[in-house]
């Protein structure tokens, strides 16, 4: 299960993530996500993933749409800072397949 709270103010957009994000959440997220995206065009994003407890492929994906797209992150935890990491590798890899 996840909680998404979206935070606006007049400098920036924020997404705070709490719990997992797996599947059908990703997919949640992605939406939410174009939504904030449409809305702000030009606004600055943060994704606050400190309360994320674990993330599958289908989360590493939002992450990956996220990032490409311009979002900063929040995020502690080794597992959830190896995953910000790995996105700069692994799904840049995957993309030029």
């Amino acid at each position: 299960m996840l909680k998404l709270t979206k935070i606006d103010t007049p400098t920036e957009q924020r997404l705070v993530l709490e719990g997992r994000l797996t599947g059908r959440s990703a997919a949640e997220v992605c939406a939410n996500w174009q939504e904030l995206r449409h809305t702000h065009p030009e606004g600055k994003f943060v994704v606050d993933l400190r309360g994320v407890t674990r993330v599958d492929r289908d989360g590493e994906d939002a992450l990956a749409l996220m990032k490409r797209e311009g979002a900063k992150f929040v995020a502690r935890g080794l597992r959830v800072k190896d995953v910000l990491k790995g996105l700069n590798t692994e799904h840049a890899r995957s993309k030029n397949r």
